[in-house]
């Protein structure tokens, strides 16, 4: 196949010399157009119907390299070679700047110096494609990613960041004009972890698998965090880093909800054992404590102690029962029923305690009925149980607030309690649901057991959010 090559000259002596020394090379066969107007020129290579374009640097009306200026503020790749009538190194050089392929002196054309200038021309046109196609993939991939991916220099502001990135943490905008406008440390919650990535980038150069949590404006995310320095190109600095963040939030929150299962099995297996181990030895005492009161009639001091074992031992059956009852509640009581009415019901419930602390209530809970299938009174008892911590949590607090509000998330109900009590750490959070665990004062520790259960037979999840001196919000899905 042929190499089409445009000459843009005019002068016509000039072209045909031209013309002769491309019909003396033997490595190609080049079908050679001539175009004499400057006017004409820049339409013509627009048209693209040609491979090469050979350009004088004087045409009359204007400058050869004002053309290849045009033509490249076009984003247009193909050859273009500067024809100039003597050499001059400011020429040369300007030409080059603007995106000239390569320049030709007239003056030195030959057949040979000709081949090389318009092979190497092509070879480099060719190159550039080839690096185009390459930013294009590699921009798709960048773009098209699932997870989150950013762009950042080395002083860990961002450059850019893909739809994914934008999607999660588009919230932080409000805060922002721009996400571009924010550092990457402005993305983390704990400080500590920007500096610990730091440090390691620092001593090795790469992080991979860096678990913290984020922050996307609204609330927290739990992510793993690779980072790799970028080779300099593209248009980026020295120092720059390529960021893949995945979103582990999802995956943490189901491994959560099956320890939550795992406790509460356990929980059962544990109730069905002690009360299994403690009723039998218990049965006997109170047995031998039938017979003991025959014996010990008309002695007051003896029948006293008799007594006080009586009380403990039905305290401890009433324990044994109560734990069984938190471990694995009675079957529920399924009907069709309104969560207003529910919630109002808990609510109604801890009334008294509300006002001898001067809780400040504050509801929002919608008037058109949410109706569901489930237990009325076993959820009430669940969500007492959590208001009634919420209160014991705010004994102390100058000021407390307490709100409860019924909202939907696509097709589930959320109900959400908080308080602005004294909170609890991360290892309270953690120990919250088993059995016996309380802080309470006189508390048994199986309210919250309890609750998990019921919501768990609901189908349904709950979360908890607390910060010490900041407060405590369960969530509960249903």
């Amino acid at each position: 196949m042929s190499v089409k090559v445009l000459v843009i000259e005019d002068d016509e002596d000039d072209f045909v010399i031209l013309k002769h020394f491309l019909s003396k090379i033997n490595t190609e066969d080049y079908d050679v157009y001539w175009c004499n107007d400057y006017d004409d020129a820049e339409g013509e290579i627009l048209k693209d119907e040609h491979d090469i374009y050979l350009i004088d640097h004087f045409l009359g009306k204007g400058e050869g390299i004002e053309i290849i200026e045009k033509i490249r503020e076009r984003n247009i790749l193909k050859p273009l070679i500067l024809l100039t009538g003597a050499g001059n190194y400011n020429v040369d050089e300007k030409a080059m700047a603007k995106g000239a392929s390569d320049f030709i002196v007239k003056k030195e054309i030959r057949s040979d110096t000709l081949e090389r200038s318009l092979r190497y021309a092509v070879e480099r046109y060719n190159q550039q494609l080839f690096i185009r196609g390459q930013e294009k993939k590699y921009r798709s991939l960048f773009e098209l990613s699932m997870e989150p991916i950013l762009i950042l220099n080395k002083d860990f502001d961002v450059l850019e960041f893909n739809a994914a990135f934008h999607e999660i943490f588009k919230h932080q905008e409000s805060e922002k004009h721009h996400l571009t406008e924010l550092t990457f440390e402005e993305l983390f919650k704990y400080s500590f972890d920007f500096e610990s990535i730091k440090l390691k980038l620092e001593k090795d150069g790469y992080i991979q698998g860096f678990k913290t949590t984020m922050r996307d404006g609204k609330k927290d995310l739990i992510v793993i965090l690779s980072i790799a320095h970028l080779p300099e190109g593209a248009g980026l600095s020295e120092g720059s880093y390529h960021v893949a963040i995945s979103d582990v939030s999802k995956l943490m929150e189901k491994e959560n909800e099956l320890q939550k299962l795992e406790k509460l099995s356990m929980s059962g297996r544990m109730a069905r054992m002690i009360a299994h181990e403690v009723r039998n030895p218990l049965t006997n005492i109170n047995l031998a404590l039938g017979e003991l009161s025959e014996i010990i009639k008309g002695d007051e001091e003896a029948q006293t102690f008799q007594s006080m074992i009586s009380r403990n031992t039905t305290r401890i059956s009433t324990l044994i029962d109560d734990l069984l009852k938190s471990a694995r509640p009675q079957e529920l009581e399924i009907v069709q029923t309104n969560l207003q009415e529910i919630v109002n019901s808990a609510i109604e419930f801890c009334q008294d305690r509300i006002e001898l602390l001067d809780v400040k209530l504050t509801t929002s809970i919608p008037e058109t009925p949410i109706e569901g299938r489930w237990d009325p009174e076993k959820l009430k008892i669940a969500l007492v149980n959590i208001i009634t911590n919420a209160i014991e949590a705010m004994n102390e607090i100058e000021k407390p607030t307490l709100d409860i509000s019924i909202h939907s998330e696509n097709e589930s109900k959320v109900i959400f309690i908080k308080d602005n009590g004294k909170g609890m750490d991360e290892e309270t959070q953690n120990s919250l649901y088993d059995p016996f665990f309380t802080n309470r004062k006189n508390g048994m520790g199986l309210g919250m057991t309890a609750t998990l259960n019921i919501i768990s037979m609901h189908k349904g999840k709950i979360h908890v959010q607390s910060e010490v001196g900041k407060g405590t919000a369960f969530k509960i899905i249903l």
